[in-house]
Parts: structure tokens; C-alpha cells; sequence
């Protein structure tokens, strides 16, 4: 499901389903924009055809567009799956007794696959997040994680409702993931690809040392962060004793407040203002970040 693509000093290893897309639409820049262009269009579309929310149903979405939604209790190799049927019809298949917003997305994933100009040609077509994968697949799943985004959290509602926002910290995600019927780290994936104001991050954060240096209980996994965000939170990274982030992990808190914190990063300090929320447990997942944790400018207070 790859290719090679040969470049100036090195080849460079493209999943077909990218490479297809990019000869479909040769002249509109990255694959990301091309995969949010095509869901949008499609909610525009769904919503022409009385799509309403939010929230806004996956299901009924599906189904706009010819496609029908089956919840499974047998195991697909995954959290979800998109299946071409003999009579040529196509099914999307997700798992049952998983968190219904992660099943919510799961469906909007498995919709994003047939933004593909090819996906016929792959079906079917697993969401596995816990698996490992290869670069080429990483990239192509995360494309279908970011249509999976725009058809779960529509740009137009959710850029109207941050704009409304006094307060970006866990107070109001926990609003915006009720009104949306959204997982806590979709809706801070969103708000930080849509923030344009302010720079902020969220550093998610895991208890599995595998190769991490220094001692635990928490390493950071990875970090998103806006455009205006200049700080640099490498992967690997322990903090403070006396961190909310650790506070939050101990005491098993929902969310904390948010305090003024100097991390040392690469033996530089950083002051952010942080504010750290527990994450769900996911058994079935046990590499899934523990802890996600806010960081703002120190001078970020609610109006």
C-alpha cells in the first residue's frame, strides 16, 4: 500500500491512497488540506440534506451518503472497519462496549477513508490505533483521524463556539465534549488545530517508562500544539515533584487548577501556566496517554 517516491537525496516512501490523491488534486498543497476540503464538503452536503447537531449523529451522516453503520460484538482486528459488500454496497463495522465517543469517531474515521480516490481498492480497511504500523500507514490513518475531526466537530459550529470561549482550559472542553458528544482528546486536538489567538499546547502524557530516561511515574508522549506555540516539550520529558500534572495522576483528579510551573526543557527553564484532566481508561489500549495537561502563556488568565 506504499510507494516509493524518488527525491533529491532520498527516496521517499508514500502510501498509494496519499499518492493517488495528490495526482487527483495535483495544485491544492498538502494532503491535510486536501482530506479537510473533502469533509467539509461533505458536511456541507449532510447538513443541505437536514444534518443537524450538534451533536451530530456519525450514523445518520453515514447514511446521507448511502453508507450503513453496524455495531459488532465479534472482534475485527480493530476498533472499526469500512467493508465493500458482495451486492456492492459499503458497511462500516465498529465495535461494541467501547467509550460512545470513541465509537463516534471511530465512525467518522472509517467515513474518511472513502475520501480517498481509491479506497475501493483497499477495503477492508481496519482502525487499530494500538497496533503498530509503518510510516506510510501511520500518515494515511492519521489523514483519515483528521476527516474523522472535521466531520465530528463541523469547522463552521466549532470556530463559532471558541470564539465565544472566556476560558480555554478544561472547564470549558468538558462543555464544548458534551455539546458535541466528543472524547476529551478530540476536542483538544480541535481546539488547538482551530486556535488562532493564543499560543497553547496540550502535552499528553504516559506511565509506560519502555525506553524513557529518568524517573516516572509520568513521561511525556507527545505534545499538539497551535501555530502560535513556540515552546519546544520533546517526548521523554519528566516533571516537577510538585507538578499539577503528577498531582493530577496521584489523587486521580478529573482536572486541577491551573498553575503558574517552570519545566526545564533540554536545562532551560519554561514557565507556562498549566492545568492538567485525567484520560479515560482504555483497556484495550494500554499505551493510551494517562494525563493530558494544558500549558498557556504565564499570563493567561479567564476574562
Amino acid at each position: 500500500m506504499s510507494t516509493s517516491v524518488n527525491g533529491s537525496r532520498a527516496s521517499v516512501v508514500v502510501h498509494k491512497s496519499i499518492e493517488d490523491l495528490l495526482k487527483k488534486f495535483p495544485n491544492e498543497g498538502t494532503p491535510e488540506k486536501i482530506i479537510r476540503r473533502l469533509a467539509r464538503e461533505k458536511v456541507t452536503i449532510a447538513k443541505s440534506r437536514l444534518w443537524t447537531g450538534p451533536p451530530y449523529c456519525p450514523k445518520e451522516f453515514a447514511s446521507i451518503f448511502g453508507i450503513k453503520c453496524k455495531e459488532v460484538h465479534h472482534d475485527i482486528d480493530g476498533e472499526g472497519r469500512i467493508l465493500l459488500r458482495p451486492n456492492g454496497r459499503i458497511e462500516i463495522e465498529y465495535r461494541s462496549q467501547r467509550l460512545p465517543e470513541r465509537q463516534r469517531f471511530t465512525i467518522f474515521h472509517e467515513f474518511a477513508h472513502t475520501l480517498f480516490p481509491d479506497y475501493c481498492e483497499f477495503l477492508p480497511l481496519h482502525h487499530t490505533p494500538h497496533k503498530k504500523t509503518s510510516d506510510p500507514m501511520k500518515q494515511f490513518e492519521r489523514l483519515c483521524d483528521v476527516g474523522a475531526s472535521e466531520l465530528l466537530l463541523p469547522f463552521e459550529d466549532f470556530t463559532a463556539d471558541l470564539q465565544g470561549l472566556a476560558w480555554l482550559g478544561f472547564e470549558s472542553i468538558k462543555n464544548l465534549r458534551e455539546r458535541y458528544h466528543s472524547s476529551i482528546d478530540a476536542t483538544i486536538y480541535r481546539m488547538i488545530d482551530l486556535i488562532t489567538h493564543i499560543g497553547v499546547a496540550a502535552a499528553f502524557f504516559t506511565d509506560q517508562k519502555g525506553t524513557n530516561a529518568g524517573y516516572g511515574p509520568l513521561w511525556v508522549k507527545h505534545i499538539s500544539k497551535s501555530s502560535l506555540f513556540k515552546g519546544y516539550v520533546p517526548s521523554g520529558v519528566t516533571l516537577p515533584s510538585n507538578s499539577v500534572v503528577r498531582q493530577c495522576y496521584r489523587d486521580k483528579l478529573d482536572l486541577t487548577e491551573a498553575v503558574k510551573e517552570t519545566w526545564w526543557i533540554n536545562r532551560s527553564p519554561r514557565t507556562w501556566l498549566v492545568q492538567a484532566a485525567l484520560l479515560p481508561s482504555v483497556p484495550e489500549d494500554r499505551n493510551y496517554p494517562k494525563v493530558v495537561a494544558l500549558l498557556f502563556p504565564s499570563g493567561y488568565r479567564k476574562k
